[in-house]
């Protein structure tokens, strides 16, 4: 079960790491009993994975935002980038120091941690804005509906007018014009 639906997953914070938005969010999980989160790709929820540079860069924006003593005392929540499979599984991370932001916890190849283990691993998502000419074919939409309700309604009205059976005007009356046929 990924931690998205988590009843334990953190409330967002929203960063923005080289000109685009992220909602970064954290979860006690392990790397063993949720393998497809950890990872750049859909469905993996870490843009940073594969790239320690990225991890740091997201730990040192995200700072203190989500908590002080997440990890361990000091430090926010796990950024993981990197795994190896040897032995039981390591997990290659960092984590950044909330009360001093030039200081982030390496845990690499030298101090791994256990792939079993369910720690607050950090994951993301890309917060995508709408394209802007989407609500304009939308409010595009609405106008031609309403403008072709209004004219059915016109068209209606005319016909069933008793002003104008009085004077023996008839205008055409076409169901299907209105919409009724």
């Amino acid at each position: 079960m990924l931690p998205l639906a988590s009843p334990h997953a953190a409330q967002a914070v929203t960063i923005n790491v080289s000109g685009t938005d992220y909602e970064v969010f954290y979860a006690s999980i392990s790397y063993n009993a949720n393998p497809d989160l950890f990872g750049a790709a859909s469905p993996g929820r870490m843009p940073w994975w594969d790239d320690m540079g990225l991890a740091s860069s997201f730990a040192a924006e995200l700072y203190n935002q989500l908590g002080e003593n997440v990890y361990q005392p000091g430090y926010g929540p796990v950024f993981a980038y990197g795994y190896d499979p040897a032995g039981s599984g390591e997990v290659y991370a960092l984590a950044q120091n909330t009360l001093d932001l030039s200081d982030q916890l390496d845990l690499g190849s030298a101090t791994p941690l256990a792939a079993n283990l369910s720690l607050p691993y950090a994951y993301a998502r890309a917060n995508t804005p709408v394209p802007a000419p989407m609500p304009l074919f939308g409010a595009a939409a609405a106008f031609g509906w309403a403008r072709r309700l209004r004219n059915n309604q016109s068209a209606r009205s005319l016909a069933e007018s008793p002003f104008r059976r009085g004077l023996g005007i008839t205008v055409p009356y076409k169901a299907e014009a209105l919409g009724e046929g």
